[in-house]
């Protein structure tokens, strides 16, 4: 089920003021003085019954301001103030579920990352030297090489896995771990292995392909802690450990002339159920949730990604992007124009030449890793079979912090009926006027009450 990114919620109910303590002294003298002009010239000449004075200018007339007080606190505050309490819990907690879910992510505890350009993502944010400039130039991994293409591949995938031995190693004795790959041939999960134990990692991974038409979709299953993006995967809940090993080398015994340039990157992540138990696992950087909209409605899909607030707007300073094209490129980049931004642009394609598609990878891995260099939060733009995903990377998620009132917390004080009808009772015992005295109308009507 693919993330809301509009959700709309309800205004906050405004919880009423109590009513004033005026209030109820003016209603008390009212009371008051309506008993005495109805008792007062009912009272036998002579001899002063005080026993019945008491019951009936006293007492009754207290049960029945203490009833009125009860019942208009009730109506006034008690009722409405629980229903906006109940509201707006409800409504406070719907909020911090959709932030949270809004802010759910990846951690990339380690990453190895293999360009044609060295320290790609310092020269391109100028921390070290110039940006490289290859637009249109199809490059070469010069780093790896081979007799043929099957050494070539032996030789990247050592290439990946040696600088992440100590983490794999531990992370492979958790039994909850497995890499996933993504290039042009299945077999090359046997050639993976083959590569893991001559390294001397522990064990025998499980390794899974994906082919590289497929979208992982890693920002709607992967953050849900589901693994149900291969048909044929019976478990049902996501490894706490994983690790994703993309490369594209082309062939050079090929008869076609390569059009794309060779990439290739490892990221060791840290999923949901890791980081839920090791909420201290120190991690380079989050990858967060991302949105994914038609290329004409890229627009749209900023401002809604940067309105969740995912991180704040001023934390964000690079945006990264590759193999955008037609309106996805133009409609992109024209609303992060009107979006407000101040952000610095760094293309990909015009760095290391056209890109293959592992691509999807190669960016998140520079883009953390700036991330993890404190150069703010990174906005990553790519193609999608949709037209176009938006993500961000940061060196740190943000709490979840909807703001709480204490009103929040209202609960009923009043079980009026129950509480004035124990005070009244008490209240008559004590004032019941002796036997044979002259009864009020107001003192018959509050005995037939009490019957």
């Amino acid at each position: 089920m693919s993330f809301n990114w509009n959700r709309q919620f309800a205004s906050e109910w405004k919880a009423p003021d109590p009513p004033s303590i005026w209030f109820f002294l003016l209603l008390y003298v009212f009371v008051e003085g309506v008993a005495l002009a109805v008792v007062v010239p009912d009272l036998p000449k002579g001899s002063m019954p005080w026993d019945k004075f008491i019951h009936d200018a006293v007492a009754i007339p207290f049960f029945c301001w203490t009833t009125l007080s009860c019942l208009v606190w009730l109506l006034a505050y008690d009722i409405p103030a629980t229903q906006a309490a109940a509201h707006n819990r409800s409504r406070w907690h719907q909020i911090t579920t959709w932030q949270r879910q809004s802010r759910a992510g990846m951690a990339v505890l380690d990453s190895v990352i293999l360009t044609p350009e060295a320290d790609l993502a310092e020269r391109m944010l100028k921390l070290e030297g110039e940006p490289p400039e290859n637009p249109g130039k199809v490059m070469r991994l010069a780093s790896i090489e081979g007799a043929d293409a099957a050494s070539r591949e032996h030789a990247v995938i050592e290439k990946l896995l040696t600088p992440l031995a100590a983490r794999l190693a531990l992370a492979a004795k958790s039994d909850s771990f497995e890499i996933v790959i993504q290039c042009e041939q299945a077999e090359s999960s046997l050639n993976l292995q083959a590569v893991w134990a001559r390294i001397g990692l522990p064990g025998k991974p499980v390794v899974r392909w994906l082919d590289n038409s497929r979208d992982v979709g890693f920002a709607d299953t992967w953050f849900e802690g589901k693994a149900n993006y291969w048909p044929y995967h019976s478990l049902d809940i996501a490894p706490k450990y994983r690790v994703v090993v993309a490369w594209h080398l082309n062939d050079e015994s090929a008869d076609v002339k390569p059009d794309v340039s060779e990439a290739a990157v490892a990221l060791l992540f840290g999923m949901p159920a890791l980081m839920r138990a090791k909420p201290d696992q120190k991690c380079q950087a989050w990858l967060l949730r991302q949105t994914v909209a038609d290329a004409d409605e890229a627009g749209k899909a900023l401002v809604l990604l940067l309105d969740s607030e995912q991180v704040p707007r001023t934390r964000i300073r690079h945006f990264w992007h590759s193999s955008l094209k037609g309106l996805a490129r133009h409609a992109t980049l024209g609303a992060l124009r009107e979006s407000g931004l101040s952000v610095e642009a760094h293309a990909l394609d015009s760095a290391i030449g056209p890109q293959a598609p592992v691509a999807r990878w190669v960016l998140q891995a520079l883009a953390a890793r700036m991330a993890h260099f404190g150069q703010g939060a990174q906005l990553i733009a790519l193609p999608h079979e949709r037209g176009i995903a938006l993500n961000v990377a940061t060196k740190e998620r943000d709490p979840v912090a909807v703001p709480w009132k204490k009103e929040y917390g209202y609960n009923p004080i009043l079980g009026p009926a129950s509480a004035c009808a124990h005070q009244y009772g008490r209240l008559s015992c004590c004032f019941r006027p002796a036997a044979g005295a002259r009864q009020t109308p107001l003192s018959r009507g509050l005995l037939r009450l009490e019957w």
